[in-house]
Order: C-alpha cells, then sequence, then structure tokens
C-alpha cells in the first residue's frame, strides 16, 4: 500500500533545492530592487537615503524617460508586427520544396544566431556619416547620416532589428505549419479553397499560439532592447534613442543613481508582467 504521506515528503525535498533557488536568486532581488527604488543612493556608500516616491515623480516629469516609452511602443508595434507578417509569408513559401530551399532557409535564420554587438558594429560601419561604406549611397539619396539624425535614427535601429529576428519568426512559423495535418488541406482544396483561403480560415488560426508566442517574446525584447542600440548610437543623438535599458544604464553606471535606476527597473517589471498576462489571457480566451 502506497504511504501518500511519505510520498508528500519525497516530493517536497526534491522541490526544495529548486524552490530555494528561485527564492534566493529570482524573488529577492526583485524585493530588494522594490526596496532600493525608494531610497536616493549612489550605490557606493553603505548610506542610503529614504526619499518614498520621488524617483518614480522624477521619472514621469523626465522628458528622456517619455522618449523610451515612445521608442518601447515603436519597436514593439512595428517590430512584432513586421517580422511575424514577413516570417509567416516566408514559411508559407518555404513549404514548397525546392533546390536551394534549405539553403535559404539557413541564410535567413543566421542573423538571429548572430551577437546584436556585432550586427551593431557592421551596421555602424555601413552607415557612419564619416568612415561608414555606405555613406555615398545614403548621400545621393539624401539621407546623410541616419545614425546622426534624430528623426531618422530610431527608426533605422528598428530596421536593423527587424532584419535580424525576421528569421527567427519565420523558423518557429515554419516548424508550426509543418505540424498542420495535410488531411486539412486536401479537404478544403476539394471545396474549392484558394491557396489566401487556406491562409486565412485554417493555417493562420492554427498558428495563433505561435503568433501569441512571438509577440509575448517580442515585446519583452523591445522593453530590454540594448546591445543593439549601445553598438549603434549610445542612446543618441540627442536621447533620441533611448530604450528602458540604456536609460536604466546611463542612471545607474554613469550617473550612480541607483535608486533612481531601480525605479526605472520597477517600471519595466510591471510592463513586462502586465502585458505577459494580458498576452496569456487573450491566448487562453482564444483557445477556449
Amino acid at each position: 500500500m502506497i504511504n501518500f504521506r511519505k510520498s508528500k515528503k519525497i516530493g517536497f525535498l526534491l522541490v526544495l533545492p529548486l524552490t530555494i533557488f528561485v527564492l534566493i536568486y529570482m524573488v529577492y532581488p526583485v524585493i530588494y530592487n522594490i526596496k532600493i527604488s525608494f531610497y536616493d543612493w549612489n550605490g557606493i556608500d553603505p548610506g542610503m537615503t529614504f526619499i518614498g516616491f520621488k524617483n518614480y515623480a522624477l521619472m514621469f516629469k523626465d522628458k528622456v524617460f517619455s522618449t523610451v516609452v515612445i521608442n518601447f511602443v515603436l519597436f514593439a508595434v512595428f517590430t512584432v508586427s513586421i517580422q511575424a507578417i514577413l516570417g509567416f509569408f516566408l514559411a508559407d513559401i518555404f513549404q514548397k520544396k525546392y533546390l536551394g530551399r534549405d539553403i535559404t532557409k539557413t541564410v535567413l535564420f543566421m542573423p538571429a544566431m548572430l551577437s546584436s554587438i556585432i550586427i551593431g558594429q557592421v551596421f555602424f560601419r555601413l552607415l557612419d556619416p564619416n568612415i561608414g561604406y555606405l555613406k555615398d549611397i545614403l548621400s545621393f539619396f539624401g539621407v546623410s547620416a541616419p545614425l546622426s539624425n534624430p528623426r531618422f535614427a530610431i527608426w533605422t535601429i528598428i530596421i536593423i532589428n527587424i532584419w535580424q529576428w525576421t528569421g527567427y519568426s519565420m523558423t518557429l512559423y515554419f516548424g508550426s505549419m509543418a505540424g498542420i495535418s495535410e488531411d486539412l488541406y486536401e479537404a478544403a482544396k476539394i471545396d474549392g479553397a484558394t491557396h489566401f483561403q487556406l491562409l486565412r480560415k485554417i493555417i493562420l488560426p492554427m498558428l495563433r499560439g505561435t503568433t501569441y508566442n512571438l509577440t509575448i517574446i517580442g515585446v519583452i525584447g523591445a522593453l530590454k532592447q540594448y546591445d543593439l542600440v549601445v553598438s549603434l548610437t549610445g542612446g543618441g543623438p540627442a536621447n533620441a534613442t533611448q530604450t528602458f535599458a540604456t536609460y536604466l544604464y546611463k542612471a545607474a553606471f554613469t550617473n550612480y543613481e541607483q535608486g533612481y535606476a531601480c525605479a526605472v527597473a520597477v517600471v519595466m517589471f510591471l510592463i513586462a508582467g502586465v502585458i505577459t498576462m494580458l498576452q496569456l489571457k487573450l491566448y487562453n480566451s482564444k483557445m477556449v
């Protein structure tokens, strides 16, 4: 006869190490970060001054923080949507077998395997107005310095980010499409469905889970966008390309405002949590 009380104790002991790990390295840092956000502290001196919600008030009054929020929205909306659309149609094209298909898929996926720092340095060498290899071509079209122009810089980074991660979206969609039963295609074709109708009525609804996963990953990626921005513009020109991550880094390690940086981190955490919950709630409601 099974001793359920003993089995529960064994199960508890088995998960205890992981529980302790999560509490120490995940839960405690979040709680400590929230605590520090209510203090004025440079991160070096042992003394900290309690100032309540002053860091949060200063943050929402800062014009640079407004730029950070706008850049996050631009990144989240345009990168997620365009990458998903391009990835979906590329995956549909690659469902057909033809010579060179696998090589083409590999080439398109390669940018996603590269470090964002490396990609940023490559495009910086291409677009820099002084030493850029494309400076003459860009000047001919009247865009002499896209990374130095506050109006064009953020859009340039967004386009590069889309180029880097479209292959990743394509790969996820391709794998999901490969799992759809051929019987559905055959039944739809017998009923006279066109390829566009297949995409809209069968394929796209069945890939809803993949779309939601890509959306969550893309939005969180936009929230913590750092490497590409630092390697291309460093947050400039005139703070036009500042993101949450670069703004936080500057506050913490350039201005030595650890309390303020922790307040930014708390806002990032809340935004990520709210977006994730909304996406999961929408996903679960659509799957019912």
